[in-house]
């Protein structure tokens, strides 16, 4: 016979005495933090807040209570004050955790049962929850936003990689049609605007400055100004890759991988793309094929490394390679002499002249790297 459990019931939250006395310590704890809101939070809050920490979550029951409107109409006054929601959350968490002591102190007491510290830390947190939605919502309710700052939650919104169906509203209440493939733009702080319309989604004011264009537009009379570069033209949904390589593409520039321009294409430099994708990979890959020069003196090694490089690519011998180099074939016949010491049959295998071209071409791309040769693993 198999033997019946009586279904497990979530530990009942604090008494209506308990839930009064924390209630208190964490209003004090509001007030204390919201000094200019204090006349709000009067003995009715107290007694809001208490049925909160009594019941198991949010309902209507609880939001038509009776000091419920102290924790509205101080969402109110914050946002008439231009102040955001964060210092909010921070005084509602704050005085929560301020009534554990007492939370603590209850519950060593007799009959209080070994579960109430438990479900009344459990209480506090959903506590705080309910106070900051009620502030979140009337602080909205306040705030008529204007097309700029709807336009800019839009382009929040598409960047975050929701779907369209997300941000199909937010972009009808912004007057944007999406177009079938757009491009993102990074720019350096202090980008100037120079023409765009409606269709064109930007934030030009933040640490990394981002557009978001519909690839049908002359983007270079987008931005005056400023560097930028741009990303590859995807669908609305996968702007986020689209920035994610403007950006990436920006940093190159910035670190002199790439050259700099008033506009630098990702699609330009595919290439060096593909080699800084890994650079913990791309750096062994370097260290292990040009290990056999890493030693030499500087200048030896770079002339080594650039007649390896020619004779890689090049289809004929000395006199091709001189020509290219511009220096005289018996000088490009002593090098290769030497490098045909140093790198041995390597030279004659596909796979290794291969991993040497990448190699070289890598050393090439990275000013760092050229300033001090790499050591031999």
């Amino acid at each position: 016979m198999t033997a019946s459990h009586a279904p497990v019931r979530p530990a009942p939250a604090p008494t209506r005495s308990a839930a009064l006395v924390i209630a208190r310590v964490v209003v004090d704890g509001i007030r204390h933090s919201l000094p200019e809101h204090a006349p709000l939070f009067d003995a009715r809050a107290t007694e809001f807040v208490a049925l909160v920490l009594e019941h198991d979550g949010m309902n209507s029951a609880l939001g038509i209570a009776a000091g419920a409107d102290a924790f509205r109409q101080v969402g109110v006054a914050e946002y008439a004050a231009g102040k955001d929601l964060a210092r909010l959350s921070r005084a509602y968490h704050s005085a929560g955790r301020c009534a554990l002591p007492v939370l603590a102190s209850l519950s060593r007491q007799p009959g209080a049962g070994s579960a109430l510290m438990d479900t009344g830390v459990e209480a506090l947190l959903r506590c705080a929850d309910v106070l900051i939605r009620l502030s979140t919502a009337a602080y909205r309710a306040a705030h008529t936003p204007s097309m700029a700052e709807l336009r800019r939650d839009l382009l929040k919104e598409i960047l975050s990689g929701r779907p369209p169906s997300k941000w199909a509203g937010l972009a009808a209440e912004a007057g944007w049609v999406p177009p079938a493939r757009m491009v993102a733009i990074a720019a350096e702080p202090g980008a100037v605007r120079a023409s765009f319309g409606p269709e064109v989604l930007a934030d030009l004011t933040g640490e990394y400055p981002h557009l978001l264009v519909p690839d049908d537009i002359e983007i270079s009379g987008v931005l005056a100004g400023t560097r930028a570069a741009v990303g590859p033209a995807v669908a609305p949904a996968e702007a986020a890759a689209s920035l994610r390589w403007a950006r990436r593409t920006l940093e190159l520039v910035r670190r002199e991988v790439i050259e700099d321009g008033p506009l630098v294409c990702w699609s330009d430099h595919l290439t060096t793309h593909w080699l800084f994708a890994d650079e913990v990979l791309t750096t062994a890959l370097v260290t292990r094929s040009l290990a056999p020069i890493a030693g030499l003196p500087v200048n030896e090694r770079t002339k080594l490394a650039e007649t390896l490089e020619a004779m890689l690519a090049a289809r004929g011998g000395a006199p091709e390679i001189a020509n290219n180099l511009g220096v005289h074939p018996q000088t490009v016949r002593n090098r290769l002499r030497r490098l045909r010491v140093l790198f041995g049959a390597r030279l004659d295998d596909p796979q290794e002249r291969l991993d040497l071209r990448i190699a070289l071409r890598a050393e090439l791309l990275t000013p760092d790297r050229q300033a001090t040769p790499i050591r031999a693993a």
